[in-house]
């Protein structure tokens, strides 16, 4: 069975990216097990995409599916949790600024 690629490597990120802000999102509005689904997803396809991104991609991915793994338990540290999931949307956001040339820099 031949392997299709079904995301662009852009469309991928901008499904990371919104998976990961999502999580963020849900820690004000509803339980916990909400952001913690969406960081598996997140992990997951992170996973997925390894293989197929780019170099400038995979530490974003390493960053992405080590931040899921530490951010598996919140409910013994809340403050702690937060901040680890903000740091995770930091390292996002940079990414996308950088390679989306949202700060005016070139390519």
């Amino acid at each position: 069975m031949s392997q299709t690629l079904v995301l662009a490597e852009d469309d991928a990120v901008e499904l990371l990216a919104y998976l990961v802000t999502a999580a963020r999102t849900q820690l004000d509005e509803a339980a916990e097990y909400a952001p913690l689904r969406l960081l598996t997803a997140a992990g997951r396809l992170a996973e997925m995409i390894t293989p197929q991104a780019g170099a400038g991609l995979r530490p974003l991915l390493l960053e992405v599916r080590q931040g899921c793994v530490e951010t598996a338990v919140g409910a013994g540290d809340p403050a702690g949790y937060t901040e680890r999931l903000d740091a995770l949307c930091r390292a996002v956001a940079a990414h996308l600024v950088a390679t989306l040339d949202l700060n005016g820099d070139t390519r």
